[in-house]
């Protein structure tokens, strides 16, 4: 006798434009809800973007991707070309789930339309919280009646599911999960820098053997970089002045943005010692950076999460993070991995640069308490909270039906 198979739930997972981090999620959620008879398909929404310098992830993958907006860059892309291209991906894949990305783009409001009108399930991916700008009452009310249309949601920590929560959406809904990193990748190659550090030498930055602080962001204000900077030169002093005769540690800022001139002449006007600008860098030389650097510094006065300090911690750092980044709460453990600061406190930050290059702390403790309390923070966090919320998508859509 013949058994009937039934066909395998169908979940689009939806972001603007795949990176390295967004590829190496799916293909984790491919494999953990396969188990369960769930067959993922990642989709972008553009090819390109104007935001980041990513290289375009050409790669086999595990899960079966779609591009709505193939060679297309995501921010010149009109509301109307962002509709079509996002319901011909849905119409022809026919999702029975679709998790979305935001709540605020036309890509999102194309993909959660379609999901109300032909009655599936749609999951929330955000890490907004409620400190990232200042929250006004209508906007707020809209932004419930949004949220509202969702059946659940993968949230990136605790601040945003506070948030989520405070937008009427229910704990039972909501899992934590969605900012993570391919740790592995980043233990591995910051490994291999480490055992032969003499190999990179000829890259910008990396030409001195002395410590130094590692930085990696997008030159923009809202990164704070400029405040880092002022507390460089206060830390500088500091130890200028401090008998003892403490060598200071360098300062290597990643990254590249509208604030790279500013914050060169910056330098250059100062005369501000030991800083490098090696520029951006792709995923692939990240690690090498991290491992040979002694320690992370995340100054954002403004970031919903910072997915850098995960990269950080993955490959073994103490980390300096401010209290406006979305992971603070979540990753960083004051005192065991590192320490955290207001970010328009130019001296709290200077006196943590003194602390922890001077001795006070136990660098490599902080190290090997940064790797364990990241390992709860990886690719298989994102795809059981992404698991998990789908179930609960199914189980509300029940609960309402009766």
């Amino acid at each position: 006798m013949n058994k009937t198979v039934r066909p395998p739930i169908v979940l689009i997972v939806h972001f603007p434009r795949f990176g390295p981090y967004h590829v190496a999620r799916i293909n984790a959620a491919f494999e953990e809800l396969k188990a369960a008879g769930v067959k993922v398909v990642g989709m972008e929404t553009a090819s390109l973007d104007d935001t980041y310098a990513w290289q375009q992830e050409e790669g086999a993958t595990a899960f079966e991707r779609r591009v709505a907006l193939p060679g297309r860059v995501y921010e010149r892309s009109s509301r109307l070309k962002m509709w079509c291209g996002v319901k011909a991906v849905l119409e022809s894949v026919n999702p029975d789930a679709m998790a979305i990305h935001g709540y605020s783009t036309c890509d999102a409001w194309s993909a959660l339309a379609w999901c109300r009108l032909h009655h599936r399930k749609a999951i929330l991916l955000s890490d907004s919280k409620y400190d990232d700008m200042p929250r006004l009452g209508l906007k707020e009310w809209v932004k419930q009646r949004l949220v509202s249309q969702y059946d659940a949601a993968l949230c990136a920590g605790k601040p945003h599911r506070a948030y989520l929560q405070q937008l009427g959406m229910k704990s039972e809904q909501t899992f934590e999960g969605f900012d993570v990193v391919d740790n592995d990748f980043f233990w591995r190659g910051a490994e291999q820098a480490r055992r032969d550090p003499a190999s990179y030498r000829s890259m910008p930055g990396l030409e001195s053997p002395d410590p130094f602080f590692l930085v990696s962001a997008r030159f923009i204000h809202e990164k704070n970089l400029d405040g880092l900077l002022r507390s460089y030169t206060q830390y500088r002093r500091v130890l200028a002045e401090t008998d003892g005769g403490l060598s200071p540690w360098r300062l290597v800022i990643l990254g590249d943005g509208p604030e790279r001139n500013a914050l060169e002449n910056l330098v250059r006007s100062e005369g501000i010692q030991g800083v490098s600008f090696p520029g951006f860098l792709q995923i692939e030389q990240l690690p090498i950076y991290y491992g040979l650097a002694s320690l992370f510094i995340h100054p954002s006065h403004q970031d919903t999460w910072g997915l850098v300090v995960n990269e950080a911690m993955a490959a073994g750092l103490p980390v300096l993070v401010s209290k406006n980044s979305g992971c603070a709460q979540d990753l960083v453990c004051e005192g065991e991995n590192g320490f955290t600061f207001a970010s328009n406190d130019v001296t709290a930050l200077a006196d943590l640069m003194v602390k922890v290059s001077s001795g006070q702390v136990d660098l490599k403790e902080m190290s090997a308490s940064s790797r364990n309390r990241i390992k709860d923070w990886g690719l298989t966090r994102f795809a059981q909270g992404l698991h998990g919320a789908l179930q609960a998508a199914f189980q509300r859509n029940q609960a309402t039906s009766k």
